[in-house]
Formats: structure tokens, sequence, C-alpha cells
């Protein structure tokens, strides 16, 4: 008698952008969840020449297919796929009389990322303030509550320089399209190779990104939908494919 033929996936998902010329197949990481799901609409005949109901025919039509991709790596280019964002790089910037208000208990944000070689200056008198009253954090600095030196609110000047930094700019790219391919193994089955092609993949943005759960850590969840390629020959599925070697 001939084994079950059962299926555990594991495997490697990737996903190229349609809009860009020769975008690169890109890795998404460690993939948690990656599941169809298929829409129906059935229209039913009832049959009416016996007592007891039941139906006499039906009609099946494909409403749609969805496909939900859960990554668990925060990469940046998988941030700005879950969240319709673009990736940008924030260059090194020199900073002098950048105006702040420093008082007890509050941190003054910097315009740019990462302040260091911090210099203080305070506005009325133009006197330097010791970088030591002030904790430096990615954001910017703060007064500590109970501050001996800055008692009250303070107008003043900070001079710094930035870090080099990456930055997620979501919800500005709408509407981007993917090829998702899932180069996958059935451990169920002795690892016998499977590849599954999506051809056109659409995703709203994420409906949550867990920033602090203790329960439940962040993962990126793209529910999106698979759509037709018009392009596929006839005979040929043009939503996706599966391959087994």
């Amino acid at each position: 008698m001939a084994a079950p033929k059962v299926f555990k996936g594991v495997g490697i998902v990737h996903a190229q952008r349609r809009s860009v010329a020769n975008a690169p197949m890109r890795d998404l990481g460690d993939v948690e969840v990656l599941k169809f799901a298929h829409r129906n609409n059935q229209q039913v005949w009832k049959q009416h020449r016996r007592p007891g109901g039941g139906n006499l025919s039906t009609l099946d039509t494909p409403d749609g297919v969805s496909l939900d991709v859960q990554m668990q790596e925060w990469t940046d280019e998988n941030m700005a796929m879950t969240l319709q964002g673009k990736v940008i790089e924030l260059p090194v910037e020199t900073v002098t009389g950048e105006v702040i208000l420093l008082q007890p208990g509050s941190l003054c944000v910097t315009e740019f990322p990462g302040p260091t070689n911090i210099v203080l200056t305070k506005t009325d008198d133009s006197s330097e303030i010791p970088t030591s009253a002030v904790t430096v954090s990615p954001a910017g600095v703060r007064v500590p509550d109970g501050s001996t030196v800055i008692t009250a609110p303070t107008p003043a000047t900070i001079a710094y320089t930035s870090t080099a930094a990456t930055r997620i700019e979501p919800l500005v790219e709408a509407g981007e399209e993917y090829r998702l391919l899932f180069d996958g193994l059935n451990e169920a089955e002795s690892n016998r190779p499977c590849i599954v092609e999506v051809r056109r993949w659409k995703a709203p943005p994420a409906e949550e990104l867990a920033l602090i759960d203790a329960e439940n850590p962040g993962k990126l969840l793209a529910k999106g939908e698979v759509l037709a390629d018009p392009d596929v020959p006839a005979g040929e599925s043009p939503f996706y494919r599966i391959t087994w070697l």
C-alpha cells in the first residue's frame, strides 16, 4: 500500500516588485505563514419532485484568491512592503543652531536622529550647558526630573552630528504589486521539492504593527489578493501554479 500523501511545508519565500524593471527576487527571511484561501460563489437549484428538499444542481464560480504572508523578520524591505511604504537612507548631518526648549522631565526631539558631539547653548546669555545635564537618546536629549542644572523651561540651541539611519515612510506607495515564489520542501514526503509561483499579488497595508505586545511579539502580516494575469496562455492558471519535483 502506498504511503499517504500529506504536506508539511518549509522553505524560502521570495518577492519581486512588478513595477521595477529587473527588480531582484528578494528573500523575505523567515516566513511563518503562507496560506491561500479560495472564495467561491455558488448558485443552487433546489429539487421539487419529492418531499424532503435538497439540491438538484449547483454551479460554482470562483470569486477570488487571497494569500496571507506572515513574516517574522523586520527587514527594511519587509516593513516597506507590508506598510505600502518606501525606504529612505538618511545621511550624516552636521547641525548648528537648532532651536529647542529644555525643561525637566521632557524629551527634546532633534530634527535628525542619533545626535552625537552635542553642544548645548542657552539662548538668553549664550552660555554653554554641560551635556551631563541631559540624557542622550537616539531621538534627542532629555532633561531628567529633578535636574539641578535646568530647573525651569530653558530656551536653547543644540549643535550636533547626526547618525546615518534608515527610515520607513509608510502609506506612500499604494497599489504596488509583487510576484511571489515559494521555493519549498515537503517535510512529510522526504523533503520533496515544491515550487509555488504567484503571478500577481497585491496587499493593503498591514492591519496592525505591534511595536509592544508582550504576548505576541511583533510580526509582519500581509493579507493580500492574488490577481489574474491576463497575459497567461489559455490552459494555464492566471493566478498561481504548483510544481513538484
